[in-house]
């Protein structure tokens, strides 16, 4: 088997990669394409081939994370700005042969640890029987809907009266008090500077910058995904005032980054956006809507369910695994995600 690291998903093909990636948006070529285009993260793919066939892969990038008081540097092997598994092995032989590719990253650029990442229930009893020397952790749930629902009202009736009730007064609301209108569009590059503008906003907020989406990335994302990703604003009398961004396949919608202007946070659009979302998925007939970690409270009343994401570890230095033992400590960082 030839081991091949290479820094742009153009060593192969689409067709190739995506017969062994899947559909998955996150991880389709074009992403990747997309993230490389953009700048917004130095990517790495170990690639393992057996008679010109790509067999095994794996995606990575550098990444500095917080423990407490201290940054680390880690190889972080999961889908740029996204919440998926790219590590694709069948067998212990192929996994090992992307480990030994995985660590030569890790020593070129002078970083502390690996960390595999948003790996699925499945996925991760999975590869956790290939790898050696890991720890395991549970880092956090994402949310999801199975769209079973002939229209909108259809959805609605299958909440309680009171999350019904609760629902169409915030609808209402929105639309008649705030006048808000929802746009969909795939023009992507159009609105790349109010999307910029608008997820600042909640950047600074969090004093956060890293998943910033830059206008470079808009850019790229339109000449890519086009026919995949489509942004979603609310304005108010021609103002745009929030914005979230979904990738689309005829079978799921996923929600992934968002932006709002904090002086209009009172026309409610962030909840109006969960809704006009499940309102278009279901008109498109897919299948399953993802809406991400956090807010979960709110996410379970309108009728969403909780799966597990996992995370697989390992220091270079085995002192430093001592550091990652502590539940709390590594779901502080991981779980981080807007």
């Amino acid at each position: 088997m030839e081991l091949e690291i290479t820094d742009t998903i153009r060593a192969v093909t689409e067709r190739e990669w995506e017969k062994l990636a899947g559909t998955n948006p996150e991880r389709s070529y074009r992403w990747f394409k997309t993230i490389e285009e953009s700048g917004m993260r130095g990517m790495h793919y170990v690639l393992l081939k057996e008679s010109g066939n790509l067999r095994a892969a794996a995606c990575c990038y550098p990444m500095k994370e917080r423990l407490h008081s201290i940054e680390m540097k880690f190889l972080e092997v999961r889908s740029p700005l996204g919440t998926s598994l790219t590590f694709f092995s069948e067998t212990p032989q192929h996994a090992s042969l992307l480990m030994k590719g995985l660590r030569e990253i890790q020593k070129k650029e002078d970083l502390q640890g690996i960390l595999i990442l948003d790996l699925r229930k499945e996925e991760f009893e999975t590869v956790k029987k290939q790898v050696e020397g890991f720890m395991e952790f549970l880092i956090g749930d994402t949310t999801y809907i199975d769209l079973d629902f002939a229209d909108f009202n259809d959805y609605l009736s299958s909440l309680s009266r009171k999350k019904r009730k609760s629902i169409r007064h915030t609808v209402n609301k929105a639309q008649k008090r705030f006048n808000l209108k929802p746009v969909f569009t795939n023009e992507i590059s159009k609105w790349k500077k109010v999307a910029y503008r608008l997820q600042g906003y909640l950047c600074e907020e969090h004093n956060d910058y890293r998943r910033h989406l830059t206008e470079e990335f808009y850019d790229a994302l339109e000449r890519n995904l086009k026919e995949n990703a489509e942004l979603l604003l609310f304005l108010k009398s021609d103002i745009p005032i929030f914005f979230v961004l979904s990738l689309n396949t005829p079978e799921i919608s996923l929600y992934k980054f968002l932006g709002s202007d904090p002086d209009y946070r009172d026309c409610q659009a962030y909840f109006l956006m969960y809704y006009e979302g499940i309102r278009k998925a279901i008109e498109r007939r897919q299948k399953r809507i993802y809406f991400g970690p956090t807010t979960y409270e709110f996410k379970e009343k309108i009728g969403c369910k909780r799966e597990e994401l996992f995370a697989l570890a390992k220091m270079e230095n085995p002192a430093l695994n001592l550091a990652l033992k502590s539940y709390s400590t590594i779901s502080s960082f991981l779980g981080k995600k807007f």
